[in-house]
């Protein structure tokens, strides 16, 4: 499908015949990703440092040095002249709640994320958030950081948060999950503040679960799905600059 813009996968199989951002989010999977992008045309991708990995202490025992070995990735990408054209983005970065029970794990997330955003502002790329159940205190953090270009990645947020979202000109990305607050939020909010994606395998079990994501927008807007998908493609185009 020539209009589908996935802006998040972590699926790299087979023919992927549609635009597409592969997203890393940790030094083994953002090695992954570059090791394999190139094969697609269509495909590009951001590197990450995602809460949920750095909250683990057993894996990550120095939060500083996670942050400088996910800065090298990034500067190895940038320092290749085929990665850089790729490299689209920062992320999946941000806070989680959902995993992160303890005070100790969310001050580990906390720090690393303000790392990472430092780091995507010097090197002027986007951030894509991974912000499960800590919508409003990611939002909090990127605003007084003054983050310009923000994708919230499979957004889960309140409708009040997708408010402050779309208010700052952040992108609210629509996985293929139905729930009804999405519905609220899809129906509220123009179709200039959204993009698809699959979050595959993880939601969606394949690469083509951001055309369903398409259809509930076009559904829930009362709209046709090639309006959906033009919309959503062109504003992922715009947002990673391809």
């Amino acid at each position: 499908m020539q209009k589908l813009f996935d802006v998040h996968t972590h699926l790299l199989e087979g023919n992927i015949s549609h635009y597409f951002v592969a997203s890393g989010y940790c030094a083994k999977t953002n090695e992954e990703v570059m090791q394999k992008i190139l094969q697609y045309e269509k495909g590009y991708f951001s590197l990450g440092l995602a809460p949920q990995e750095v909250q683990r202490e057993e894996k990550y025992p120095d939060v500083q040095e996670a942050v400088q070995k996910f800065e090298m990735q990034v500067k190895f990408a940038l320092a290749d002249a085929k990665l850089k054209k790729k490299l689209v983005a920062i992320g999946e970065v941000g806070l989680d709640k959902h995993w992160g029970k303890t005070p100790a794990q969310r001050e580990r997330q906390f720090e690393a994320f303000e790392k990472v955003i430092h780091i995507a502002k010097k090197q002027n790329l986007p951030l894509v958030i991974h912000s499960r159940d800590a919508e409003n205190e990611c939002m909090r953090q990127l605003a007084a950081s003054g983050c310009k270009k923000v994708l919230m990645h499979c957004f889960g947020g309140k409708i009040e948060d997708a408010k402050m979202a779309a208010e700052l000109g952040w992108l609210i990305s629509i996985p293929p999950r139905k729930n009804s607050e999405r519905k609220k939020i899809i129906k509220e909010f123009g179709i200039e503040n959204f993009v698809v994606e699959s979050d595959a395998p993880y939601i969606a079990k394949n690469n083509e679960g951001a055309l369903e994501s398409a259809k509930m927008i076009a559904k829930y807007k009362e709209i046709p799905l090639d309006e959906a998908l033009e919309k959503t493609f062109e504003n992922a185009k715009g947002f990673f600059n391809v």
